[in-house]
């Protein structure tokens, strides 16, 4: 294959998880928790801000445990996506960003949480699904 064929290909990868992670920032902002679940591959490690916070975190990327999370807010989920890079070989991406989540509580103030995201994501079957996921409070 060409470097140009090649330089397309990564191209056009590198545009499919940019629109992938845009997509994720949607959903939560829509609470569309299954669009958000079926986009995790089987089999998937995450490190999240919210319990369970363990390597495996269990139910954490179903779509019963994401409705939850959002029945703990009232009112809008606005969530940003800040400074993504994205790094694609083969059916292999990594993808970096400095995320915003606005949002209130049931119970609480309307606040602002800011965050790193890494993804480790792999094609399948023509699909970027996410196999690996962590995400860092930074205040």
């Amino acid at each position: 294959m060409s470097g140009f064929l090649q330089l397309a290909d990564l191209v056009v990868d590198s545009a499919e998880v940019a629109w992938l992670v845009s997509k994720r920032a949607a959903a939560i902002r829509s609470r569309d928790a299954e669009y958000l679940a079926s986009r995790y591959a089987a089999g998937v490690v995450t490190f999240g801000v919210a319990p369970p916070l363990s390597p495996h975190a269990g139910e954490a990327h179903t779509v019963g445990w994401l409705r939850d999370w959002f029945d703990r807010f009232a009112g809008r989920i606005d969530h940003r996506v800040r400074d993504l890079t994205v790094s694609v070989c083969g059916d292999l991406a990594f993808c970096h960003s400095m995320d915003v989540l606005t949002a209130r509580p049931v119970h609480g103030r309307r606040r602002e949480v800011r965050f790193e995201t890494t993804l480790g994501l792999r094609r399948e079957d023509g699909v970027w699904l996410v196999a690996s996921e962590r995400l860092r409070v930074t205040e």
